[in-house]
Formats: structure tokens, sequence, C-alpha cells
């Protein structure tokens, strides 16, 4: 079960580290730009973007997009900081995205590497649907089954990710799919604590707390080896999704 305090806390611990650690999802950001590019279009009236983080996104939208006003929101109020570095004039939305009411109406919604969090995805897409003009767009990028695989098979601990076929089946309740794509991408580390040390820097790790004992750290190093070797190296895999829905008429 998701513990959205853990979210916000762990999240909150890695933001200076953020930018560093999360190379998947910045790769993920411009290409979601890419896509909303393809499929969008380039002119919007109103932007809104969820989960905002350190602006890895927005960073990407600023260059590629013109829009009259955007609006962006986090769970982290220090992320405000960030984004109006980025983009002076935002409207900043603070608190999780679940519960924020939205009182205006977007031609453009996107996220990055956010709904992986999310405890209600069907809410969370109605609410999403009736935020929207008449054909707007919803972009974002998520996780799928195989992420984190390695740590999910060593301590047992894993967010539950969506089934590809369940989170397309959700998306067609309310919206048109444009663009749905999935991959693998995997990561090379040193040593197995050198993952974890990823995860923690990345602010990955909202899931629960584990009570880390010496014996458990040894037995954690030792399995992840001699599952997870890649010559002298130790894996971690990312699944990225990424997802570009119309909003029906």
């Amino acid at each position: 079960m998701i513990n959205k305090n853990l979210v916000k806390f762990r999240f909150k611990k890695s933001i200076g580290t953020y930018d560093s650690s999360a190379v998947i999802q910045k790769e993920m950001a411009s290409k979601l730009v890419e896509k909303i590019l393809e499929h969008c279009g380039t002119n919007f009236h109103k932007v809104f973007e969820f989960g905002v983080g350190t602006g890895f996104l927005s960073k990407n939208i600023l260059n590629e997009i013109k829009f009259e006003e955007y609006y962006a929101n986090d769970i982290i109020e220090e992320s405000e900081f960030c984004i109006k570095n980025i983009i002076n004039d935002a409207k900043f939305l603070p608190g999780d995205i679940e519960k924020i009411e939205l009182n205006e109406k977007f031609d453009l919604v996107l996220s990055n590497a956010v709904m992986q969090w999310i405890l209600d995805t069907d809410e969370l897409l109605l609410k999403i649907k009736n935020n929207l003009e008449e054909e707007g767009y919803f972009a974002f990028t998520t996780f799928g089954e195989q992420n984190f695989k390695e740590i999910r098979e060593t301590t047992g601990v894993s967010l539950k990710y969506l089934k590809t076929e369940t989170l397309k089946e959700k998306c067609l309740q309310d919206f048109e799919i444009i663009h749905f794509e999935e991959n693998i991408q995997t990561l090379c580390f040193d040593t197995p604590l050198d993952v974890l040390k990823h995860i923690k820097y990345s602010g990955t790790n909202g899931i629960k707390s584990l009570n880390w004992t010496v014996s458990k750290v040894r037995d954690f190093e030792k399995f992840y080896k001699e599952s997870f070797s890649m010559g002298e190296k130790v894996m971690l895999t990312y699944n990225p999704i990424f997802v570009v829905l119309k909003s029906k008429i």
C-alpha cells in the first residue's frame, strides 16, 4: 500500500539529488514532449502539470511548446521554487493531486513518472477528463510491471504497477488512446548498495520503511549479486510507459 506521507517525505529529502540521480525520469520527460509535439501540436491556452517535482518536464515544455498559462502541482511545497525558476509566472497548486480541487479547464494536462503513485487511477482519470476542454489532451508517463523487478524479488517490496492491458482499459473509459508505448531500460551499478543509493537519491523508495539490520544488508547484497549480475556490474530494470490520450467528445 502506498503511504503518501512517506512518498512526500522521501521525495522532499531527495530534492537536492533528484536531478543527478533520476536519469531515466529525465529521459522520459524529454520523450514525452516529443510525443506531445507529434500528436497534440505546439500551441495551447492553459497547460496543467501535476507532480512537477524539480521541473524535468517543465524545462522541456518551455523550450518546445507555446502556452498562455501554466499551472503546476506537487505534493511537495518546495517544488514551487523549482517551477518558478523555470516558468516564473506559473500558478502553483500545492497538495496531493488526488485531493486538491481543480477549478479550471485545460487543453493540455501532463505528468511525468507520477501515475504509479496514484491510489485510485479511475477517479483521477475522470477528474482530469472533467477538467479538460473538449478534445483536450492528457499526456503522461508511468511504469509497468517489470519496473524494479530486482528489488521486488530481493526484498518482497514493490509498488503494485498496473498491467499494461488494465491501464489501457482504464484510459479507454473516458479517453481515446492516441499513443501508447512501453519499453525496458536497464541501469548498471558497481554494487547492490549503489542500487539502493540510486533509489534513495531519486526519491523512489516511498512504499514503506525497511528495517535494514547488518545481516539483512548482507543477505540483500549476496542475493542481488547472485541473481542480477552482468559481468562485474549489477542491474536495475526500469519499465517506462508513454501515453497520450484525447478527451472523448
